[in-house]
């Protein structure tokens, strides 16, 4: 690495301003869901059906990125605010109440704003001067996501396209940085993310029971998004 002309990690004091790029590398996220299906109305004429399904499954990274902007508000204490957009696949969440049907959560994607107060320690453990450990929190908004869906069912094959409502979630984050240059900082962490609320979802559908007979399905969701994100991020001080 080039010598540095100026003191580690100067950019910590008051003032100064970075920009970041944020790329998460994998995840382990679970997804809880509670599905309330109905009334179902019965296509023998009998009275309509209702439904409570509780069903996991697991959260698969596909595509994530974040940009930011950090600023030192104290010594060794930054405030950064930033975006990030995610698109993830589901596995295993297939929430019908009846084995003849195969209804399939299959990806979410959504635009997330973030505020995140970090500060820096110095390693208990003597690595040079260009290293720094991280310990941050982090409120995230989410306000608006899209879930993907796919409903099988005789003769029906339909995706399903639902928006989501707004939520929020905090995230607890650790990690370290090496100063690469003067102006330039590789970090890399690992980030908990822990729901405030459910993720609430409209998944209603309908379903061809051929002759001209179509059945609505009312189906709200509410699901539980709760894990860990590993990621790597460079930052820039001009």
């Amino acid at each position: 690495m080039p010598a540095l002309e100026q003191a580690p990690f100067h950019f910590l004091e008051p003032g100064h301003v970075g920009f970041v790029y944020k790329q998460p590398l994998a995840n382990q996220h679970e997804l809880k869901g509670d599905f309330d299906v109905g009334p179902v109305p019965d296509p023998l004429g009998g009275p309509p059906n209702f439904f409570f399904v509780h069903d996991e499954g697991e959260v698969l990274g596909k595509y994530e990125l974040g940009f930011g902007v950090r600023g030192a508000v104290a010594q060794d204490t930054t405030l950064e605010v930033g975006l990030g957009y995610r698109l993830y696949e589901i596995d295993g969440l297939q929430p019908a109440p009846d084995p003849a049907i195969l209804f399939r959560v299959e990806t979410v994607d959504s635009l997330q704003f973030y505020i995140a107060m970090r500060r820096y320690f110095e390693s208990p453990i003597d690595l040079g001067p260009r290293w720094r450990l991280f310990a941050e929190l982090g409120l995230y908004l989410v306000p608006g996501v899209t879930v993907d869906s796919q409903l099988e069912f005789l003769t029906t094959v339909k995706p399903i396209s639902s928006n989501g409502e707004a939520y929020r979630f905090l995230g607890l984050t650790g990690g370290a940085a090496y100063q690469l240059t003067d102006a330039l900082v590789l970090e890399g962490g690992l980030t908990w993310e822990e729901p405030l609320e459910d993720l609430v979802v409209d998944l209603s559908t309908s379903v061809d029971f051929g002759g001209g007979q179509v059945i609505d399905v009312p189906i709200d969701a509410q699901l539980t998004p709760r894990g860990a994100v590993g990621f790597v991020s460079l930052t820039w001080y001009p």
